[in-house]
């Protein structure tokens, strides 16, 4: 990793986590084609209410994730393999007792949750089946996650691709044989999601019994204070997640008391192109922190830059090419998820929103990747405040003040705005960074 070309360390590590979680997006998406055209708008709906939730928890298995592979990855860099070991071995003993004791907390309270957003009738009892069903396979989802990185930390990511991808083929067989073959509707997405997702650890385990696996578990040495403390590496991909789920409950919340079940429905279906916008930026962003990381600890400055500069363009690319397909097909891309013989006026909300909503596809990659190289650099505070910028403060604010003067137009302008004011904040966090590393760091002889 230290000695070959950037570009192809970076293709090595970047395009399988680009497939990877590609892999996991298209599986989300596909759930939606299925749900919305064998179960209906309402069914829609109700994932999307169970979103934010899932997505909270997903934030806690990044933050142990992130913060701990990028230790990991620091000491592989420094040729500490035992205290990499030891590491790896503590962060899996947290995890789980905290996945188990989490995923129970909210099972229990899935009654409070929804009763907090006036969530009543069909739509209620739905969203309280989907969950309840996910929530058991959610815990050895985020061992998964947990796992996944350090596949990756461990050199390993055609390894961690493959397993998301056999995830993902697993999860669309599933709803097919679920959802329309024994129609078991809401009931057999829950369980064809969280069967799959929790299959991911069991794809992974293998591997750290392997001769050539550099991590594997050992007796713990030392207390469990330095990978506690680590965990603040990971803030901002759990302020992320958290933030993340917390504003689409009040974008729900504003669909649903706008529109009803339909303006969720169409929420729903623009979440999905958001989501493969992001999922890239996470993919190639995710690709890069095992990257840097070790860059960081070999002293490598010069080839930090170079990885940098194909990670921006390669995101680049991808967002162009986002907008220009939803610019141009916004409507047949639509149809992909609804049955006309329900309703219109989801995909009419849903292609109004899609119009507003495609200029935050241009900001929100290069956030993404500023977040994930502060994170990588270990900037805690900068990476951890633009994450709280761009996923909760300012949308949170946006979206109330723009919907009370501007009615549904200010929530479908709410993203593209809170994007590019987070992107001033984050472009300025990395200016000031680059130049810090060029002044503390030495130069390396090796820089190409």
């Amino acid at each position: 990793m230290l000695q070959d070309p950037p570009y192809k360390v970076f293709l090595k590590y970047a395009l399988p986590s680009i497939f990877g979680l590609l892999s996991i997006s298209s599986a989300s998406i596909i759930d939606g084609y299925f749900v919305g055209n064998y179960v209906g708008p309402t069914g829609l709906a109700a994932i999307n209410l169970c979103s934010p939730i899932f997505a909270i928890l997903l934030g806690f298995s990044l933050m142990f994730a992130v913060s701990h592979s990028l230790l990991i990855s620091k000491m592989i860099g420094e040729n500490n393999v035992t205290e990499a070991r030891n590491i790896f071995t503590k962060s899996l003993v947290l995890t789980c007792i905290f996945s188990f004791s989490l995923s129970a907390l909210v099972y229990f309270n899935i009654s409070n949750i929804f009763g907090f957003f006036s969530i009543k009738g069909e739509l209620n009892t739905w969203a309280h089946q989907y969950l309840s069903i996910l929530l058991m396979f959610v815990p050895y989802f985020m061992i998964g996650v947990v796992i996944d990185y350090f596949v990756r930390a461990d050199e390993s990511p055609i390894l961690s691709f493959l397993a998301l991808f056999l995830s993902s083929a697993i999860n669309i067989g599933l709803d097919y044989l679920f959802i329309v073959k024994y129609n078991y509707g809401i009931s057999g997405a829950a369980y064809a999601t969280g069967a799959s997702q929790a299959l991911i650890m069991v794809f992974l385990i293998p591997h750290f019994f392997h001769s050539k696996s550099r991590l594997r578990l050992m007796k713990p040495i030392g207390s469990f204070f330095n990978v506690i403390v680590a965990l603040k590496n990971g803030i901002s991909e759990l302020i992320n997640e958290c933030s993340g789920g917390v504003i689409v409950m009040i974008f729900n919340y504003i669909m649903l008391k706008d529109s009803g079940a339909e303006g969720v429905a169409a929420y729903t279906i623009v979440s999905y192109f958001i989501l493969i916008n992001l999922m890239l930026s996470f993919a190639i962003s995710d690709g890069l922190q095992p990257i840097l990381a070790q860059h960081l600890g070999a002293k490598k400055q010069d080839r930090i830059t170079s990885f940098l500069k194909l990670g921006f363009t390669t995101i680049l690319g991808f967002s162009l090419l986002l907008i220009i397909s939803v610019l141009l097909y916004s409507e047949p891309l639509t149809n992909l998820f609804i049955d006309e013989s329900q309703t219109l006026a989801t995909k009419d909300i849903a292609i109004d929103f899609l119009k507003y909503t495609w200029c935050a596809f241009i900001f929100s990659g290069n956030n993404i990747l500023i977040t994930s190289y502060l994170t990588s650099m270990q900037k805690a505070f900068q990476s951890g405040l633009i994450s709280l910028l761009r996923g909760l403060v300012l949308p949170l604010v946006l979206v109330i003040s723009l919907y009370n003067t501007m009615g549904i137009i200010g929530v479908y302008i709410t993203l593209p705005i809170s994007e590019f004011l987070t992107f001033l904040v984050a472009f300025s966090f990395f200016k000031k960074s680059q130049s810090r590393v060029y002044t503390d760091l030495p130069s390396s002889s090796c820089n190409q």
